[in-house]
């Protein structure tokens, strides 16, 4: 290669490695709007759904730090804290007033519904955490059994003719 090339060469990829990307075009419309944490939004709620949205979420988390071992509830429990629950309280939480007033008009009083949609989930997360004490229960039946087929420790030595 001559100088003058390598110079060129050298120069497009100074260029290059100087050269910004353009700046995306972004719209107000299209920035998405910040979530407020969970929690804060708990708290905004009205007793008796404050107390039972804090129990529900306490009683996940808790499972799954203990990382049950059945993959369809780990999975039902994750999906519980990061879309369910959030879902369902900040949908009450953003009622407008003409909206709180037409289900009120309905006979569906927001903050019934707010308790029905709650206990909904209780009870899915409930049975997600039945799913995983029947592991449990399996070995404890199994040890029912080996103890009935095998008898007690003592009892397992080898008998002489």
């Amino acid at each position: 290669m001559t100088p003058l090339l390598i110079l060129a060469l050298a120069a497009v990829l100074i260029l290059l490695a100087t050269r910004r990307a353009p700046a995306p075009d972004v719209t107000p419309t299209e920035t998405p709007a910040p979530t407020r944490p969970l929690p804060d939004d708990l708290l905004r709620l009205p007793e008796p759904a404050r107390t039972r949205a804090w129990a529900l979420l306490c009683t996940v988390h808790d499972a799954l730090r203990s990382e049950p071992a059945d993959a369809r509830a780990a999975f039902l429990l994750r999906q519980t804290l990061s879309d369910y629950l959030p879902d369902t309280v900040r949908a009450f939480l953003h009622l407008t007033p003409a909206a709180r007033a037409q289900l009120d008009a309905q006979g569906q009083p927001p903050e019934t519904l707010l308790l029905e949609q709650l206990s909904l989930i209780e009870g899915g997360v409930a049975e997600a955490l039945r799913h995983d004490h029947a592991a449990a229960d399996r070995l404890l039946t199994q040890g029912r059994f080996l103890r009935e087929r095998f008898g007690a420790a003592g009892d397992l030595r080898v008998r002489e003719r």
